[in-house]
């Protein structure tokens, strides 16, 4: 009564097929939890996470129907070959979480629960690992600095302020605003310590003449 007839022939348990579909649920879901942990700008998408979930049961479905049968594969390949995602990636990690998921399912639905269970926590702790340091950045502290001077005043204030606070700046752009009243200033800067611009900010807004101060990171890639 517990067996399940497949396609091919084959007999699958029905406790076998409830062991697979949650643990599939269980390690897809610590995948969505490190992808909302380790994601960066503003592209974040709940939808996206819940599609996570269903991909990759989905996978393990599949492979629990595929079996060893090779002509059940080809046709649910052709099956999914005209499904068409109308919605783009702005993230390219986003792809690779995909592909994550999916593979806990194929492992998990073949019942290869080693690979999928010891793939899932080393492959996460990889990323993890990478996402700490912050791996493929060129620098770490680098940040446009824009503010507004009000021409006339001083630039020693704001310049000792610069000084203060960073290892190294360099100026992109000074542009003339209100009738050459105002301008708009942009440096390329680098922190000389990761914790100070909240400091640096604070002291920039208030510094005479100087007002409308914007900090923007490259630690994370903002996308919209």
């Amino acid at each position: 009564m517990t067996d399940l007839i497949l396609s091919g022939g084959s007999q699958v348990t029905l406790y076998a097929v409830i062991l697979n579909l949650l643990l599939t649920f269980v390690l897809v879901s610590f995948v969505c939890f490190l992808y909302k942990k380790t994601h960066s700008g503003v592209s974040y998408s709940q939808t996206f996470v819940f599609t996570l979930i269903i991909v990759g049961i989905v996978g393990a479905m599949v492979m629990m129907v595929v079996g060893s049968n090779i002509a059940t594969a080809f046709g649910l390949l052709g099956a999914f070959s005209i499904i068409r995602f109308r919605t783009p990636m702005k993230d390219s990690k986003d792809a690779g979480y995909i592909f994550f998921v999916l593979a806990v399912g194929v492992a998990i639905g073949t019942s290869n629960y080693a690979i999928g269970v010891i793939g899932t926590f080393l492959l996460s702790a990889i990323i993890w690992f990478l996402h700490r340091i912050n791996f493929g950045s060129i620098k770490k502290y680098d940040y446009l600095l824009v503010f507004t001077s009000t021409n006339g005043s001083s630039s020693n204030k704001y310049e000792s302020i610069l000084k203060k606070y960073l290892k190294s700046s360099l100026l992109l752009n000074i542009s003339s605003k209100k009738d050459g009243e105002e301008s708009e200033i942009t440096y390329h800067i680098t922190f000389l310590d990761k914790n100070t611009p909240d400091s640096f900010m604070q002291e920039m807004s208030h510094a005479e003449g100087v007002k409308n101060v914007h900090l923007v990171t490259s630690w994370d890639n903002v996308e919209y």
